[in-house]
């Protein structure tokens, strides 16, 4: 049964845990709508943190409708929007006294994006110099893992020498010890720079503002005493997910507040390569009045109760517990009547199972989920395009993702250095037969590469479109006037584009090109809101770089940044560079199969009637992706600083995550779920992984496990 809050939780700090889906962030909206009701409480004295921006929308829903008591919103925002305004209200109490070179300069705040903008020049240095020869992964890879590194050491508490000399301790020994060392070595002489480099411009991204609120603004007693006072009320959500730092903030600001809430998913903890400490949170109970346990809802069936129980049983440490009626033979997993002997013939029979859920059973296509290890090009597109032919909408989002990737994306980045030809950045022809496809609906990719073979000749030296109205009859005929007629006015704006006095900024041209052309009947993007979604994203990741360039400009004036900020952004991001948090990315639509992988889906906290979980016999489910520079189980408070890591810490954690994500993935589930299978993987290889061996004797006799 979902638990009950007791008489007094209005004052009262408690701690409640309990499994998905049993009711806790409903107890935790409850809470906050007495304090506003009952107890009359200012809506400005509660603040609500969550561990990501989007898993905050049950609590705006319920919070911010028409229904909620007037005056300010209650404040809903994460550990990183709390540190950047405390940073900017206290900046200038703090910054004196934290190296910046000139304290009186406003600080400019970096994501994702521009922190890889100000640190690529730095690794590409070391890069020349041949700091990272031993290291099979591109540039962009470790310029993430060097943030990456500085973010962890910041959120645990470590200096960047600390962190690195933990990180040291997981290099296994072998012929390749010699040279991971150096890299490491490498990347901390990067993070060094970088850190100087921010000290330098007065440039503060997330590891800086994470030392600057941990270090200054709660050790000092002027800003610390006016943070505290600023609520008196707090509810932390998915405590498991949140890190190091949100603990201890927890931990400080408890005995000054009159009421908190803090919400504990067991067995969950997903974001560890993200700085998520789930052993931390446990101990928070210690500090609570009381805890409260919530159980599994009467939602979940026995026969997705005894899967979870089977699971917990064959993977969890220590002394298995006795069985229970819950250990039964019953199961909610189904599995081909025949083992697909290739991976394409897997994902058939996935496509006719959904067809026939949607079609022949009824149930709604947002209620179906298909998720993998890790969702690839080619997955996402035969998944989706099999799924289009039968009449089923689906949606897909992969955080990871860098912009450059998305289709939408690559065609606008295209339009934009052809209608910039100052930028003197070549384009080859395939990316413009690409571009042209998607921008204009009736051209099918051969007669797009029909045309561009003549308006845009590989040999032609300058970045000139020649006009369809200029082709022979005969070639006029073959791509057909109607597409024709809609490359000539975009082919005609963009050159209106070209003439006018003034160069745009790179995210107004974008919004011009998509309002004006390409949203329009008969360009690519009309009625297409995924490719709506994201030319969204790219104008608003391009305004953002341009913002904190300004910054960077009115105190450090560079004319030939400020004039080529356009063409700086397209190579940042043509470059492959990974992309910042867009929320509006997490919004799939509600009558939509989707499509991700599982620690995407995990990280969404919705529950779904049926899933399907692919390729099974895939290793990827069991093992971390390969990250050399850095290693988020060694760069926390909880693995002794001198202790290395080895192949049985290795095989153990795996085992843990899997366990965590398996239950994650049945508690997220109300019917049942489909095991996508195949003999042979992808790539050819024999499938036997972890998983395949686990799902084996979850399927077998509850005494065989």
């Amino acid at each position: 049964m979902p638990a009950i809050l007791p008489a007094n939780h209005t004052a009262a700090k408690l701690f409640l845990t309990g499994p998905y889906g049993s009711g806790k962030t409903t107890l935790a909206i409850e809470h906050i709508r007495r304090l506003l009701g009952r107890e009359r409480t200012r809506s400005d004295e509660i603040l609500v943190l969550v561990p990501q921006t989007t898993q905050g929308r049950a609590y705006r829903a319920a919070l911010r409708g028409p229904a909620a008591p007037p005056g300010p919103p209650v404040k809903i925002t994460t550990i990183n929007g709390l540190a950047r305004e405390a940073v900017e209200l206290y900046w200038p109490l703090i910054a004196p006294g934290a190296g910046f070179r000139d304290p009186q300069r406003e600080p400019v705040f970096l994501n994702l994006e521009t922190a890889q903008y100000h640190m690529r020049a730095l690794v590409e240095a070391a890069i020349s110099l041949g700091d990272f020869d031993g290291l099979t992964i591109d540039k962009n890879r470790i310029i993430s893992q060097v943030l990456d590194n500085l973010n962890k050491a910041a959120l645990h508490g470590f200096t960047t020498e600390q962190a690195y000399a933990r990180l040291e301790l997981a290099v296994p020994a072998g012929e390749q010890r010699t040279k991971r060392l150096n890299a490491l070595r490498a990347a901390r002489r990067v993070s060094d720079s970088f850190r100087a480099l921010c000290l330098e411009r007065s440039l503060v991204d997330f590891s800086l503002q994470t030392e600057l609120f941990r270090h200054h603004i709660l050790t000092n007693p002027w800003s610390r005493t006016h943070l505290f006072r600023s609520r008196r009320h707090l509810v932390v959500d998915n405590v498991e997910e949140q890190n190091a730092l949100v603990h201890e903030l927890v931990r400080q600001w408890l005995p000054h507040l009159e009421s908190a809430l803090l919400i504990h998913d067991e067995d969950a903890g997903y974001r560890l390569f993200l700085g998520a400490d789930p052993q931390g949170a446990a101990r928070l109970a210690e500090v609570c009045e009381a805890t409260i346990h919530s159980e599994t809802p009467v939602t979940v069936s026995p026969a997705l109760r005894a899967t979870a129980s089977r699971v917990h049983r064959l993977l969890a440490p220590g002394p298995k517990p006795p069985l229970t009626e819950e250990d039964g033979p019953e199961h909610a997993l189904v599995v081909p009547d025949e083992t697909p002997r290739f991976y394409p013939q897997m994902i058939s029979w996935v496509v006719d199972q959904v067809e026939r859920l949607v079609h022949r059973e009824g149930l709604p296509a947002g209620q179906i989920a298909i998720v993998a290890p890790f969702v690839n090009n080619a997955l996402r597109f035969s998944l989706q395009t099999a799924l289009e032919r039968r009449g089923i909408r689906s949606a897909t989002h992969r955080p990871s993702r860098a912009l450059q990737d998305e289709p939408a994306a690559r065609c606008l980045l295209t339009l934009a250095r052809l209608a910039h030809p100052l930028w003197g950045m070549a384009l080859p022809q395939a990316d413009v037969v690409m571009a042209l496809q998607l921008a204009i609906r009736r051209l099918d990719p051969i007669r797009a590469a029909l045309l561009v073979r003549i308006v845009y000749p590989a040999r032609k030296a300058t970045i000139e479109l020649a006009r369809f109205a200029g082709l022979n009859p005969a070639m006029q005929q073959r791509i057909t006037f109607a597409a024709g007629e809609a490359f000539d006015l975009l082919r005609d704006w963009i050159y209106a584009y070209r003439a006018e006095p003034e160069v745009l900024p790179l995210d107004q041209f974008f919004a011009r090109l998509f309002g004006e052309v390409l949203s329009r009947p008969g360009f690519g993007f009309h009625d297409d809101y995924d490719a709506a979604r994201i030319a969204n994203q790219l104008i608003e990741s391009a305004r953002n770089f341009r913002w904190s360039l300004q910054e960077t400009l009115l105190t450090q004036p560079d004319p030939a940044l400020a004039r080529h900020a356009g063409e700086a952004y397209v190579q940042l991001i043509t470059s492959g560079a990974f992309g910042a948090l867009y929320a509006p990315g997490w919004q799939e639509p509600e009558d939509a199969v989707f499509i991700a992988p599982a620690y995407t889906f995990l990280m969404r906290n919705r529950t779904v009637a049926v899933q399907f979980w692919l390729d099974i016999g895939a290793s990827g489910w069991w093992e971390r992706l390969y990250q050399p520079l850095t290693h988020p189980h060694v760069l926390t408070q909880h693995w002794p600083a001198a202790q290395p890591w080895t192949d049985l810490d290795e095989y153990q954690t795996r085992q843990e995550i899997m366990r965590r994500v398996l239950l994650g993935l049945i508690r997220r589930t109300t019917q049942r779920i489909y095991l996508g299978i195949s003999q042979y993987a992808e790539n050819g290889i024999e499938q036997q992984g972890p998983m395949l061996r686990l799902i084996n004797r979850i399927l077998r006799t509850p005494h065989a496990v």
